[in-house]
Order: C-alpha cells, then sequence, then structure tokens
C-alpha cells in the first residue's frame, strides 16, 4: 500500500512510609532506573553518575533514594547535602518514574515519559489503561503497532473509535516522514485499512469525527480530496501567510542597474556566471523571497 503525499506513597524521612502496588509498578531490571536518571531528570544526576549510582546499589537503587538517600553521598561528587537533595526531588517525581516504568512496554523513552507526564497528570496511567491511544497524540513517533497490540490484548474493540481514529492519525503521521504535510483522501482510507482491519465506513465515519473536532483538516484541491492533520495544516497556513507578506512588501533591497553591476562584480572577481546562475540572481534582486523546491515525493 502506498499513501500519495502533497503510585508509591511516601511521608518525610524518618517517618513510617506507606508502600502500596510497589510490584506492580516497579520494572523488572535497573536498566530503566538507568536511564531515567541519565535523562536528567534529577538535578546532578548524568549518565556517568547514573551509571555508578547503578553499579554501587543494583537492584536497592531505589531504596536508596527513597529511604536512604544519605547511601548517596558514598559515590564520589555527591556531598551529604547533595545527596538529600537528590532524594528529596526523586522522591516528589516518583510519579514521573511510574510512568516510565509503565511505557516501558510500548517502547517510550524516558524523556517522553516525562512529556506524557505533563500532559495528563498524576492519573496518567489510568488514562493510558482506559484509552491506550491517547499516546498517539502525545508522543510523536510512537511505535503504534505495538501499542495497537497491547490495547486489544487489555480488551480494547477492534472496532473502538479511539482505534480507528487513532489509526487515521497515525497513518497521516507517517506521510509526514517522507515530508508530507497532506494525504490524498482515497490513499489514506486504503492504507489506513489496512492496518486497522476494518471497513471502509468505520474510516470514513470516524475522518468525518476528526474533522469535526478540528484533529483533521479535509480540503478540495483541484477536483481532488487531501486530508492533513490539523497542526500540519495551521503550519502550513501559517507559513504560506508569511510568504504572502514578504512577497507584498516593499523591496527595499532592489538594486538599479542590476546587468551593470552583475558584469563589474564578474571582472572584479574574475567569474563569468552561467546563464542559470545569472538568472537566479535576477530573481533574488526582482523578488523579496523565492522558494527553491523539487518535484513530489510518492510512497
Amino acid at each position: 500500500m502506498k499513501l500519495t503525499g502533497k503510585m508509591v506513597v511516601h511521608q518525610e524521612y524518618g517517618e513510617q512510609f506507606k508502600i502500596e502496588t510497589f510490584e506492580k509498578i516497579l520494572p523488572e531490571t535497573t536498566d530503566a532506573l538507568e536511564k531515567y536518571l541519565a535523562s536528567g531528570t534529577i538535578k546532578g544526576i548524568g549518565p556517568a553518575t547514573a551509571r555508578k549510582i547503578i553499579k554501587k546499589f543494583g537492584d536497592d537503587a531505589i531504596n536508596v533514594f527513597k529511604f536512604e538517600p544519605l547511601k548517596l553521598a558514598e559515590i564520589k561528587g555527591i556531598s551529604k547535602d547533595k545527596a538529600y537533595e537528590i532524594g528529596e526531588e526523586f522522591n516528589e517525581k516518583w510519579e514521573v518514574w511510574q510512568i516510565v516504568g509503565f511505557l516501558e512496554k510500548f517502547g517510550i523513552s524516558a524523556n517522553s515519559s516525562k512529556k506524557v507526564y505533563d500532559a495528563l497528570g498524576k492519573d496518567a496511567i489510568e488514562k493510558i489503561e482506559e484509552n491506550p491511544y491517547i499516546l498517539i497524540d502525545i508522543v510523536y513517533g510512537v511505535n503504534f503497532q505495538k501499542l495497537d497490540r497491547i490495547a486489544l490484548e487489555i480488551g480494547v474493540s477492534k472496532n473502538s473509535d479511539h482505534r480507528i481514529k487513532s489509526g487515521i492519525k497515525y497513518a497521516l503521521i507517517m506521510a509526514s516522514y517522507n515530508g508530507n504535510t497532506c494525504v490524498q483522501k482515497e490513499n489514506l482510507i486504503e492504507f489506513s485499512q489496512s492496518i486497522l482491519e476494518v471497513d471502509r465506513e468505520a474510516i470514513e465515519n470516524n475522518l468525518i469525527n476528526l474533522n469535526v473536532k478540528q484533529e483533521t483538516y479535509i480540503e478540495e484541491i483541484e477536483g481532488e480530496t487531501w486530508v492533513y492533520l490539523y497542526p500540519f495544516y495551521k503550519a502550513e497556513l501559517n507559513i504560506t501567510e508569511r510568504l504572502i507578506a514578504l512577497r507584498d512588501a516593499k523591496n527595499t533591497k532592489f538594486i538599479q542597474n542590476f546587468e551593470t553591476k552583475i558584469r563589474m562584480n564578474e571582472r572584479m572577481l574574475d567569474i563569468e556566471l552561467s546563464d542559470k546562475q545569472r538568472e537566479a540572481i535576477r530573481q533574488i534582486n526582482d523578488n523579496n523571497i523565492c522558494v527553491i523546491t523539487g518535484g513530489p515525493r510518492y510512497w
């Protein structure tokens, strides 16, 4: 098929800690914790320090952060005051860490997990379990096939509107990887059917709903129907408006006696411009803006 494109809860240190659902959210290995720490989420910890912490404390690293943060001072370069600050910040950001562990199975990185948390808040895991497809709107480049497989395994219906809408958006995102801001409607429907395995009517109905909610934009161009992701449409519209404004502005750089000046510079630089080079410079002189583009690409 081708597309054609135009809670872990705690109290203060030294008091009783209450741990809930720990086994559910704790990653199976220390690799995810190291990636999380190396991402810069915790101030004062970079990739090198993250490796040292994991090497020293191993599977007990989380307990150290949560319950005995002063042990971090055993790592070279971390003072006792800094160890306490790191432990305090780790606990403040524990909700983000829960999401990191949860999103591992979706192939989503630690940095992107922070983006998910910012978008969905402390109830992010519950919201994703209810509708995994919301990740399509938050994390650019999420693996739809992996997300779709997990969603179907937890009981999401194959004909779910959430699933179909996300499949359509995913198809449009795939087109953007090839530099396309929009896709011919017919090709979009065919490709969406191939990845979702639902009937055409379901695709068309959800495409209408996406358009009504301004999640996509449908435009008629020379008798053909094209579909954009709405942010791509707005971006392209904004660029077009700015190009028009530049085109219509006063040309303050216009050079009088252009041919004379060109010949003078050719003699001074001891060069001779080709006809195409001369024409390119003339266009720049005559116009405020010139757009150089290649032909369309298809896939």
